[in-house]
């Protein structure tokens, strides 16, 4: 009786099942085509697959899953693909496993966690600029729940530290990198033009010195009450000229 080959889902799903990690493709591929050097009369068959082969075929089962409701879900995570289980038996598993409720966060940790995902990296000091408030306690219990993790130091005075976001973030979120979050490229964008502007806005210092040589010095007010004092002199001395031609024309008509 002839047997029929094993079909490429039915081998990812195993491989997948059985992993103590995410798999990626690559990792994959390189399972086929190790076990097709030594057993090359079962495994021949897919000791040259492609790594788009493998893609598509895992896809197909990720749709399988979700259409056949089997309480089982394959992920692609930042890390590659796992199983997980279906969220809607939550309540069951966790009595199963005697886990309490899963931990929530707060809406202050939403905020920060968002801020950091969107800015990231960030440091503490501009995450309290856009939050307007102290975020320690905040910080701290993102990291706890690995969420958030120090991905460097800022050349500012005192070099503060950077936070990002981690692996665990991306799968918790069901992300596979932080470019899908919701409006990323947009929000990116407008980032870029921000910063754009501010070198815009920068002052340089030399040239506002010579912008400042070039104009003309400001008038002073003493001098100005000089020459408002010598205009008024000016229009008494004119008026007193009026006068005394006016005297003389009034003495010569007395004479005549």
């Amino acid at each position: 009786m002839e047997t029929k080959p094993v079909e490429l889902k039915q081998i990812l799903g195993a491989i997948v099942f059985a992993a103590r990690q995410p798999m990626t493709t690559g990792a994959i591929r390189k399972i086929f085509q190790e076990t097709a050097e030594i057993n090359r009369e079962e495994a021949a068959l897919y000791g040259g697959i492609k790594e788009s082969e493998i893609k598509t075929s895992l896809h197909q089962l990720q749709v399988e899953c979700e259409t056949g409701k089997s309480g089982v879900h394959l992920i692609e995570s930042a890390e590659g693909f796992r199983f997980q289980s279906d969220p809607a038996g939550g309540p069951w598993i966790r009595h199963m496993l005697n886990v309490g409720k899963p931990t929530r966060l707060s809406r202050p940790a939403l905020e920060t966690l968002a801020i950091i995902a969107y800015r990231q990296p960030i440091s503490r000091a501009e995450l309290e600029g856009v939050r307007g408030v102290a975020v320690d306690h905040v910080i701290r219990m993102l990291m706890e729940m690995q969420l958030i993790k120090i991905v460097g130091r800022s050349e500012l005075p005192g070099r503060p530290m950077l936070y990002g976001t981690t692996t665990l973030f991306l799968e918790h979120f069901g992300l596979k990198d932080v470019k899908e979050l919701p409006g990323i490229t947009e929000l990116a964008r407008m980032e870029a033009m921000r910063k754009k502007q501010d070198v815009a806005n920068e002052v340089d210092p030399e040239a506002l010195i010579q912008n400042a040589s070039d104009q003309p010095n400001p008038a002073d007010p003493a001098d100005e009450d000089e020459n408002a004092d010598e205009e008024d002199e000016d229009e008494e001395d004119a008026e007193d000229d009026d006068d005394e031609d006016d005297d003389d024309e009034d003495d010569e008509e007395d004479s005549k």
